[in-house]
């Protein structure tokens, strides 16, 4: 399970992976605050549940992405962990679980990039025979 930058013109873009539809949202969340700040920086002190729907898991990594954006950009919060489930009910996908991270700080999270949410640019998500990638692009 992990995440890896890859080279793109404008944002950044990144490949993940898991061995499951959980884990590959858990690179996600790596991924994304990786890119904010230096992820081994960040420490698990507070939990937040989180709930995210979609029609597609497509549209589910960008929506759950957006949510952590969204959080960080109310609530100064970066993502350190995440214990997600991801499934399929009723032709629709849905994520549930929990977040951990703490409240950002300029002395302990030295800022590389500001996020302003995931894109369906090069979006793609693919599972077969337990393992799960994806690629995709934050918008800066």
């Amino acid at each position: 399970m992990g995440h890896r930058f890859i080279d793109h013109t404008a944002d950044v873009a990144a490949d993940l992976d898991g061995r499951s539809p959980a884990e590959l949202f858990v690179s996600g969340v790596q991924a994304l605050t990786d890119t904010i700040t230096a992820l081994d920086a960040v420490r698990p002190l507070v939990t937040q549940p989180v709930t995210v729907q979609a029609p597609t898991i497509e549209d589910l990594l960008v929506d759950w992405l957006n949510e952590l954006v969204y959080r960080f950009e109310v609530d100064n919060l970066l993502v350190a962990t995440a214990d997600l489930r991801v499934d399929q009910q009723d032709g629709r996908w849905r994520l549930s679980g929990t977040i951990g991270g703490e409240r950002f700080e300029p002395a302990r999270h030295p800022s590389r990039v500001q996020v302003k949410g995931a894109t369906y640019h090069g979006l793609h998500v693919t599972g077969e025979h337990g393992t799960w990638t994806a690629r995709v692009v934050f918008d800066i």
